[in-house]
């Protein structure tokens, strides 16, 4: 009997509530750190890259695990570090307690969405996996939306109010991942390390990691800057998670309408363009501005690789090849962590811009080759 459709719903929810509590710690953390521990800006940066480092590296098992049909199994695995993660940090009387919590958590994260993924992608019409890979990839991006908005509501309680809504986030996504159907009949087949990269997968993935390092430099710096600089702390995150929402649920058809190379090459544009805003502005305004297009920029990047990474890799294994891409993402978000953190400290904040700049103008290089190649081919 062929499976029937994926419970896209129930893991669209289960993801939400994951990355709520991951955006939660992305608004919490920075302030948590200095006040507990009076932690610099540079270990302020690390603390919340290196999440992503450890959901780059497990990434790719959980799409493996997940092309093999333990999709549910490694969705409530995820939804449970992600809460352990969180209860960690609360309880954290030492800086280095809170990046192993930290690696706990990014590890639930990979879990979550890489789990969830393929689940979906196995069941999709080939021709639109790219806007389907969009829309669903907005349940990540919305929990890292609304996650500041929560803890910020909860901060008026106190810091121990927050950090228990983040653990109880995850549970509660745990809760629901457990009350979803399976994904099926699970075949796991013996791991080796050729079965978690793809191939053809690797142009993609660089591109993909180059066009995350803005990504990582907003949420490394962009509170902490807004906060000394110009004002509007409360607002910045906000701005560019609304930003990327908005072109998300409109822009994510237009992979599958228009070529996942043309729509790179177009969102990579507004990225850049939005740091270089920022870089020159020298108000709330002007920096809310451009954090708002580099929000916009950053938004059709996944589907755009999504749809470039298929294409290259072919039919099989499509969780994997996803995966693997999207590990380059958080290893981006890791880089712009600490290298922003540090720039920060020793230059100044538009060090840290300039440097993400750099990256998005890579990222468009690498995309334009991408396409050309292909027409070539």
């Amino acid at each position: 009997m062929a499976p029937g459709p994926a419970p896209t719903a129930k893991l669209w929810f289960v993801v939400f509530l994951a990355y709520l509590a991951l955006g939660g710690t992305v608004q919490l953390l920075p302030a948590s750190l200095g006040s507990r521990f009076g932690s610099s800006t540079a270990f302020i940066g690390l603390a919340v890259g290196i999440a992503f480092g450890a959901t780059a590296l497990c990434r790719p098992i959980a799409g493996w695990a997940s092309d093999a049909g333990a999709g549910k199994q490694v969705v409530v695995l995820g939804a449970v570090l992600t809460s352990a993660g969180a209860i960690g940090q609360a309880l954290a009387v030492a800086e280095w307690q809170v990046l192993a919590a930290r690696i706990v958590m990014g590890a639930g994260e990979a879990a979550v969405f890489s789990g969830a993924l393929p689940w979906v992608l196995h069941r999709a019409p080939k021709e639109r996996r790219g806007s389907i890979s969009g829309i669903f990839g907005m349940s990540m991006w919305s929990g890292l939306a609304a996650g500041p908005l929560i803890v910020g509501l909860a901060l008026h309680a106190g810091e121990r109010l927050a950090w228990v809504s983040v653990a109880f986030l995850g549970l509660a996504s745990a809760g629901v991942a457990i009350a979803t159907p399976r994904a099926g009949a699970i075949d796991l087949p013996h791991l080796r390390m050729r079965s978690l990269w793809p191939r053809r997968v690797g142009a993609p993935a660089v591109l993909f990691g180059l066009a995350a390092y803005g990504y990582g430099t907003i949420s490394a710096v962009l509170v902490l800057y807004l906060s000394e600089r110009v004002g509007g702390a409360h607002l910045g995150l906000t701005v560019f998670a609304a930003a990327f929402l908005v072109a998300r649920a409109a822009g994510s058809r237009a992979v599958d309408r228009y070529g996942a190379h043309a729509v790179a090459v177009g969102t990579l544009v507004v990225e850049a363009a939005g740091f270089a805003v920022l870089i020159t502005a020298s108000g709330v305004v002007g920096a809310l501005t451009g954090v708002a297009l580099v929000g916009a920029g950053c938004s059709l990047a996944f589907p755009a690789t999504v749809g470039i990474t298929l294409a290259r890799a072919g039919d099989r294994s499509p969780g994997v090849a996803v995966a693997a891409v999207t590990s380059f993402w958080d290893a981006g978000v890791l880089a712009a962590g600490v290298a922003g953190g540090l720039l920060v400290v020793l230059v100044d904040y538009e060090a840290a811009f300039v440097a993400a700049l750099l990256a998005s103008l890579l990222a468009l290089v690498a995309a334009i080759v991408l396409r050309r190649a292909r027409s070539e081919g």
